[in-house]
């Protein structure tokens, strides 16, 4: 099945990137999807956007490109916004390590969400009159 899909972010590059590196991964994720992509040689960051009508195998393949990539030309971590059927939700991308501390923090923001719905259910409970 094919879905409406969107990844986009911006990635902290080593010095040593250049824009012929951005365009070699633009034409591998180019085949399944549209690519758009900027590079910045003063900050050393490439902006990029993937979007397409994809099947599961191809977003798949993209986000294995896009963190093949990463791990080579990352100097930090990175949030990526990913759009799969209008749900929202966020892709850590970069360095290995960096990658496991967003995860974590996350991990950690769901939980303060689940325990903030719990408090509201409880304070609610309370001020009803039975």
């Amino acid at each position: 099945m094919h879905g409406t899909y969107e990844i986009c972010g911006a990635l902290p590059v080593h010095s040593r990137f250049r824009h012929v590196d951005a365009v070699r991964l633009a034409e591998s994720l180019a085949k399944p999807a549209h690519v758009y992509f900027a590079t910045d040689a003063i900050t050393h960051t490439l902006v990029i956007r993937v979007s397409g009508r994809l099947a599961e195998t191809e977003q798949l393949a993209v986000e294995t490109e896009l963190d093949q990539f990463s791990r080579k030309w990352a100097r930090a971590g990175a949030l990526f916004s990913r759009n799969l059927y209008g749900e929202q939700s966020f892709r850590p991308m970069g360095l290995e390590r960096h990658v496991e501390l967003l995860a974590e923090l996350d991990d950690l923001d769901q939980q303060v969400h689940a325990l903030r719905a719990r408090q509201t259910w409880i304070l609610a409970q309370l001020g009803r009159s039975d």
